[in-house]
This record gives C-alpha cells, sequence and structure tokens, in this order.
C-alpha cells in the first residue's frame, strides 16, 4: 500500500509543477516563435515596467525592459544565501560595465517579493547591507519573469533593445561571464 501512495504522491507533485508552469509560462507552443517574443502575450504588456524603489542607485519610479539600450537584469529573492553570495559579483560587473556603456547598460535587480511581504524600508536595508548600487525593483506579478521563463534564483539575463534575452546565467554567476556577455550583446 505504501507504495501506491508513494507513487499518487509523485504523479501529484508532477500534475502541480506542470501546472505552475502553465500558470507562469503558459501554454507550450510547438511552433517556430518561443513564446517569449511574443509581442501579444495575453495579460501582459510589452514592453514590461518593473516598479523600482528609491534605494542607493536606484529611483522610485518604473524600469522599461526592454529599452534603448542592453538591460542586465539579476532576479533574487532577498532570503536566498546564493543571492547574496551574488551581489558583490554582479557590483563588480557593473562598475567595470559602467565607464564604458554609460547610460547604455541599464542594471536592474528584481525581487518577485511584495511590499507587503518585504516593506520597502526593509528592502532599502538589505539593499544598502548587500552594497546595491543600481536599480532594484519588484515584479510582484512575475509578468518579467514569465515573459522570459525565468524559474528560481537567483538567475542573471541580458536583454537587448528589441526584447530578445541574449544571454542567462542560473546560480552564481563570475563578474567575468557577466562582463563578458554584457560586451558581446554591445557587439
Amino acid at each position: 500500500m505504501r507504495r501506491r501512495e508513494l507513487l499518487a504522491g509523485a504523479g501529484s507533485v508532477g500534475i502541480l509543477a506542470a501546472g505552475t508552469g502553465i500558470v507562469l509560462g503558459g501554454l507550450p507552443s510547438f511552433g517556430e516563435e518561443p513564446a517569449a517574443d511574443s509581442d501579444d502575450d495575453e495579460g501582459s504588456e510589452w514592453p514590461i515596467e518593473v516598479e523600482t524603489i528609491d534605494a542607493r542607485g536606484s529611483d522610485g519610479g518604473t524600469v522599461t525592459v526592454p529599452n534603448d539600450g542592453i538591460t542586465l537584469v539579476e532576479f533574487f529573492a532577498t532570503g536566498c544565501g546564493k543571492c547574496q553570495a551574488q551581489m558583490p559579483r554582479l557590483a563588480e560587473a557593473r562598475s567595470r560595465l559602467v565607464d564604458d556603456y554609460g547610460d547604455d547598460l541599464t542594471v536592474l535587480s528584481v525581487t518577485y517579493q511584495s511590499a507587503d511581504t518585504m516593506p520597502d524600508d526593509e528592502l532599502r536595508t538589505w539593499w544598502r547591507n548587500h552594497d546595491g548600487n543600481w536599480y532594484v525593483g519588484r515584479d510582484t506579478t512575475s509578468s518579467l519573469a514569465a515573459h522570459y521563463g525565468i524559474f528560481g534564483y537567483p538567475v542573471t539575463i541580458i536583454v537587448d533593445e528589441t526584447g530578445e534575452k541574449r544571454w542567462e546565467k542560473s546560480g552564481l554567476g563570475s563578474s567575468d561571464d557577466i562582463v563578458r556577455a554584457v560586451e558581446d550583446a554591445f557587439e
């Protein structure tokens, strides 16, 4: 009897995971165009505006993805140890890139956490404690994450001005890899 219960439980987990994937990313498409490149995603505006908070290096308002240049986006959660470990690597990459690319490069860290679960003051403190010094925003509806097929944290992507994802790294990435990927996107 335990074997049947175990198999039923495993099957339930698979169904739950598939349902979550459909909710976040939509039904799979077997056509030639990937879903992430579609301009008419139902329920999401294109380009996507990410609400930013007033914190060191970040103005309260919005950042648009895509925009007129290259956008480096880091998806994170404040309670994620790897996300915390990624912050200095991202800071180093940003400091190396900012002189060469200036306003043509937007660096944006995005959390799914709402102001109800992570108030702005707490997010500001976390940001300062982890040396954040670029845009920090909230993707509480996960529209940006769903559009680019992001699951898990941390995930770093580079998006060009057309909205095409040019590079992705799940987990910890080196500052050298980030710098190289941004430079490649500018070529």
